[in-house]
């Protein structure tokens, strides 16, 4: 039985169980009338035999490099075949690959039945993206009334949310000339609310896109000393992407020295803990409003808790109606959701970059998914 499946930016990631205890090496495999793939998994016995792809929720099976046919996920004893029937609360799945080429395929996902057995089938044709189909979303941080953060230099306020559009409109661009489809949650200074249906934590869901990119101008209190970049992460991931990203950026503006939630240079994980969890659902109940079903340990920041689903631990879930419903909040098919903190605005070197030179930031980005995305 498959408990649990989820697909997520790239990556189809699932685990579950075998009625009883399977002596001997088992192998997860997929499986056509030409090969057997063999996806590396991880097998355990409690009271029954166990498996799960990953502990990462963006590894697994890595559904663009799957060539065209029909799949059957079984696990491979010494003697005999399993077929895995679900035991989850979730159902079909369709799945569009990255552009390449122009090129792309479609991936219908669905669980099977012949006599008395189920199986989960993968079939893979080459389909164009339809038109509501994008393979990445970037979102500009704030905008209208909302300007993010601000900075007086002299007799000139900066905002936050002119930086993040300019940069935002330079990178779509970039992105297009490499063939990507590329959808912006806003493409000028208008205000964009987080959720409903044109929600900028539910747009990338949407559109189905593989990835969600929001960008950020940083500040803090005073001045600055210090500037540099900082890449906001989902739970539980390999951090190649991030990585990627914040050296690429790191060219520019350096990497930050802020240490708070620091997991690598330039690569950061916010995460709500007992005692946010406590503040924020007392903040609630102050404004007469119904806590959350907040998770110890999800991330902090809502464009990437919100985009992530089931994997990110989404909780907007509409019980409270003044403040919107993520429909997307119990789904097993999101998005990978990062925030990039582009540098500070209120440090005059970043900020100098960030207004001279927007170019290079979309670039830097531009660059480094391009790199992520052939390597993956």
């Amino acid at each position: 039985k498959i408990n649990k499946y989820t697909i997520f930016g790239t990556h189809l990631n699932m685990s579950g169980c075998i009625n009883n205890k399977i002596d001997g090496d088992l192998l997860l495999i997929l499986k056509n009338d030409k090969e057997e793939i063999i996806i590396p998994s991880n097998f355990y016995n409690d009271d029954k035999t166990c498996f799960y792809i990953s502990e990462k929720n963006n590894e697994g099976i890595y559904l663009d490099g799957l060539s065209t046919g029909k799949y059957v996920v079984l696990i491979k004893g010494e003697n005999t075949y399993y077929s895995l029937k679900n035991n989850s609360e979730y159902g079909d799945l369709v799945y569009y690959t990255i552009t390449n080429n122009d090129n792309n395929k479609k991936i219908d996902l669905y669980f099977n039945k012949y006599n008395t057995l189920e199986y989960l089938e993968l079939d893979v044709e080459n389909n164009k993206l339809p038109k509501d189909i994008y393979d990445i979303t970037i979102d500009p941080g704030h905008g209208g009334a909302d300007s993010g953060a601000i900075y007086k230099l002299g007799n000139i306020t900066y905002k936050e949310s002119d930086i993040t559009l300019k940069v935002a409109l330079l990178l779509k661009d970039k992105l297009k000339k490499k063939g990507l489809k590329v959808k912006l949650t806003r493409e000028d200074d208008t205000r964009v609310y987080n959720y409903g249906d044109g929600g900028r934590a539910v747009i990338p869901n949407i559109v189905n896109s593989k990835y969600s990119i929001s960008l950020h101008a940083n500040s803090d209190y005073g001045t600055m000393t210090y500037g540099g970049v900082e890449v906001y992460t989902p739970n539980n991931v390999n951090y190649d992407l991030a990585s990627i990203l914040a050296s690429s950026i790191s060219n520019i503006v350096g990497y930050s020295k802020n240490p708070s939630y620091k997991v690598d240079n330039g690569v950061y994980f916010k995460y709500f803990t007992k005692k946010s969890i406590g503040e924020f659902n007392k903040e609630q109940l102050d404004k007469n409003l119904k806590p959350y079903d907040v998770v110890d340990g999800s991330p902090y920041m809502f464009m990437i808790r919100e985009v992530g689903g089931i994997n990110t631990s989404a909780y907007i879930d509409g019980r409270n109606p003044s403040q919107g419903v993520n429909k997307f909040y119990n789904s097993n098919q999101t998005a990978e959701p990062y925030l990039i903190e582009l540098g500070y605005i209120n440090y005059e070197k970043d900020l100098n970059k960030l207004l001279n030179n927007p170019d290079e930031f979309a670039e830097a980005i531009s660059n480094a998914l391009i790199e992520y995305l052939t390597i993956s």
